[in-house]
Parts: C-alpha cells; structure tokens; sequence
C-alpha cells in the first residue's frame, strides 16, 4: 500500500483497544505514551530511586497531541484505575510519573474492555485463547488526528482583560484589607455550572496530583477560587484596590499546579497575625502569578548565601 510508505513508524504510536473500551480512548494513549517512557527510562537508568520519571506536559503532548486538560483528564482516569501513581517533585515542581507493575488491576480492566467488545461485535471477538485476544495491540496514527475526551467540555472565558496595576510583590498584605465578596454572596450561575467551574479549577492545577496529607488545603482555595468566579460583584476588592470581577475570574482560572503549591507554601511560612483570612487567600492566589519567581529566587538566595 502506498500510504504505508508515507507513514513514518517512528511517528505512529500504539494503544490496548481493551483499555480504550474500558477506559476511553484518551486514557489508553496516555497509557502507552508512559510505558513506552518508562521502559526508555529504565533501559537508560534514568528512573528515580522510587521509579518515578518526569514527563512535561508539552512532552507528553508531543508524544499523544493531547492538551493540558485532556492529559490531566485521562492521567485521573488512570490514577483512579490503580495503573499508574503521579507526584510532584523538586521547586518548581515537576510532574513525575509510574507505572504500576500490578497485573491484578489491568487484568480486570482488560476483561471490563473485552466485554464491551465482544458486545458490540461478539463475531469478530470470538477467540478461543483470551489471553491472546487481550493481548492484540492495533496500531493506530495518534500524531496527526486530533483526539478529544467527550467529557472535556470548552469553557467559554470572558477575553477582555483590562490591564490592572500589579501589586508590589515584597508589600504585605494588610489586615484591613477587605473584599467585596462575602460567603453568602449571589451567584451569577447555575448549580450545573458552578460543578464545571468547580471541575475546570481542579483539572487546571492538577488537583488529583496533590499528596492526600495537602488536599485538605487546596479544597479551601479551591472553594475561595470557585466562590469568587461565581460571584455576582461587579469589583473585588485586592489589596486595597477594586479590581473589575472578570480580571479577577480570568487570572485565577489561569492558575495551575506550580502557583497553588507556591500559595501553600507561602501560607506554611507566613507567621503574621491575618485578621481577614479571606481576603488574604484571594491577594495570595491572585498575585501567584507575578510573585511565584521571585518567592522561590529568594528563598534560593537565603538558602545559598543567608549564612554566609
């Protein structure tokens, strides 16, 4: 076939269609995308002492076209599916991934896929040996075709962003400062709606990578985040200033994993007396993105040089 000798192998990639059936398509690529880079690792000696390796998240796209909330979609489906453990190392932190070597629980989802199968077309999956229908791997072009979740909704994001003066990232934060945004404030969305914004916050800082021992305290920011984009208010009041509500909305929906570990962090070393503990959440969170560096260029700097 001529089209054969225009398909590069190196660029066709492989998925388990008992994995696909059971977990959806996206998860079985992600699947084989990581144990194709665990296995180059390991033959490399490049796996940490726990067998952990890092992938990022444009590396992980290059190898499965999949977006930053697609990867984060699948990589819960699987972590749900006890085939695979994500945790976030080093500052910043890097996103690091194993594949679980039990055969117990890919074993059930194999059946769970084969099931579906031969549901839909019992004749073509009719095989005397299972082990060997569950072991067929069909090799698929992944590179080229656009995938996408069926769960993955767009979210529709107000683009105007109106300039706003950045805060100093060395001036505290007050304890007077207030915000214009209480915990019974009105909301401007449906239940249904809040439930996806509440779903869009937790894919775009990667909540299921978060350790059990600090959920706890990403759902409080998570709550306060989700809170303020279904606010009513027309301004939110930060650090003394009345900022627009959607330049609020729009900077903490762009929030991701780094600035919430950042946020925690601070939150860790702060030993003032915070009187409004709410407004100081929403200051923190909204200026992670112009702070983050810094923060952890001066602790570099206090840890290299402080005793000298």
């Amino acid at each position: 076939m001529k089209i054969l000798e225009r398909i590069n192998p190196t660029n066709t990639g492989s998925y388990n269609r008992p994995i696909a059936h059971a977990l959806g398509l996206g998860a079985a690529v992600v699947y084989a995308a990581l144990i194709s880079k665990q296995v180059y690792y390991e033959q490399h000696d490049m796996l940490d002492e726990e067998g952990f390796f890092y992938s990022k998240i444009a590396d992980l796209e290059e190898s499965t076209t999949l977006s930053k909330r697609q990867q984060s979609a699948a990589i819960k489906v699987l972590i749900d599916a006890g085939i695979i453990e994500c945790k976030r190392c080093g500052m910043p932190a890097k996103r690091y991934f194993r594949v679980l070597d039990d055969t117990e629980p890919l074993d059930d989802l194999l059946k769970q896929g084969e099931a579906v199968m031969n549901e839909l077309n019992p004749i073509a999956q009719k095989c005397e040996n299972v082990t060997s229908c569950s072991d067929k791997i069909v090799q698929q072009e992944v590179t080229n075709c656009n995938i996408k979740l069926a769960q993955n909704v767009p979210y529709t994001i107000n683009p105007n962003i109106i300039k706003s003066k950045e805060n100093n990232p060395n001036q505290s934060i007050q304890s007077g400062d207030r915000i214009d945004m209480m915990d019974n404030s009105a909301e401007i969305v449906s239940a249904d709606e809040r439930s996806n914004y509440l779903e869009l916050i937790r894919e775009n800082i990667e909540y299921d990578c978060f350790e059990e021992k600090e959920q706890e305290k990403v759902d409080e920011l998570v709550e306060v985040m989700v809170d303020l984009v279904c606010s009513s208010q027309n301004t939110v009041r930060v650090h003394g200033e009345d900022l627009p509500h959607e330049v609020v909305k729009s900077r903490f929906l762009k929030l991701n994993h780094e600035h919430i570990e950042y946020v925690l962090l601070a939150l860790k070393r702060n030993t003032s007396d915070v009187k409004n503990i709410r407004a100081y959440l929403i200051t923190t969170l909204y200026n992670a993105p112009t702070t983050k560096d810094a923060y952890y260029t001066t602790l570099v700097n206090h840890d290299m040089y402080g005793s000298a």
